[in-house]
């Protein structure tokens, strides 16, 4: 049974995907977190893949994160949540691959749809944990941003609410791994960005501020969480 849904969040993220891809362009125009907001169609962007890969790009982004949380869920009452945020999760990180923001619009979209729909189980003490788990991240994220160069930008902090709430709905062990494991994968892909410039001669300095945006690895770590 188990194994049959998640096939089914799998297809329905990628039916979803060229969806979700126009959300992702859409936040972009709409999110006040940017001063000159660019089309993710514009040859001038990052990504500028033709428009039916990057569709079919999302989906599977949307399709594989569902459907390995609802392999990993402990509980069939949490499933809307998470699929929730499978499908969100994907403009987010179609956005921050392409143009480095998560857009104001989408951290918004995970926050509320994690509140509401984690009341779906019904536990409200695990409720209560979820939004202090939802703070906690989020000043550790800020502070993370304002005293040293992390790589941490604000789109990152604002997603913090979100990945709280389900963490902390959780327990506070999932948070812990989970923030840790967003910041190990991080720090992987990012020694891996700093060889490859030391092997081809680039300057390093920002590198990673460049290359490598960090809320893919934030919402990577939130399934090591969830596994644990």
């Amino acid at each position: 049974m188990t194994w049959a849904l998640a096939l089914a969040i799998l297809a329905l993220g990628l039916a979803l995907g060229p969806w979700l891809d126009r959300l992702a362009e859409w936040s972009l125009r709409a999110s006040r977190s940017l001063r000159a907001p660019r089309s993710l169609r514009d040859p001038a962007t990052v990504d500028a893949a033709p428009w039916t890969r990057r569709s079919l790009v999302t989906g599977i982004i949307a399709g594989t994160f569902g459907a390995v949380a609802i392999l990993l869920v402990p509980s069939l009452a949490l499933a809307p949540a998470w699929v929730a945020l499978a499908l969100v999760a994907a403009p987010i990180i179609r956005t921050d691959l392409a143009r480095h923001r998560i857009p104001d619009v989408l951290n918004a979209i995970a926050s509320v749809g994690g509140a509401l729909l984690l009341l779906v189980p019904g536990d409200l003490g695990a409720y209560g944990r979820a939004w202090l788990a939802a703070a906690a991240v989020t000043i550790a994220l800020l502070g993370l941003a304002l005293i040293g160069p992390s790589g941490l930008g604000m789109g990152d902090v604002k997603l913090g609410p979100a990945l709280g709430l389900y963490l902390g709905f959780l327990g506070w062990e999932p948070v812990l791994i989970g923030l840790a494991a967003g910041f190990v994968l991080g720090a992987v892909a990012g020694i891996s960005v700093l060889a490859r410039d030391v092997l081809a001669r680039r300057p390093v300095r920002g590198a990673l501020r460049r290359a490598l945006p960090f809320g893919p690895f934030l919402l990577a770590g939130t399934l090591v969480g969830l596994a644990i």
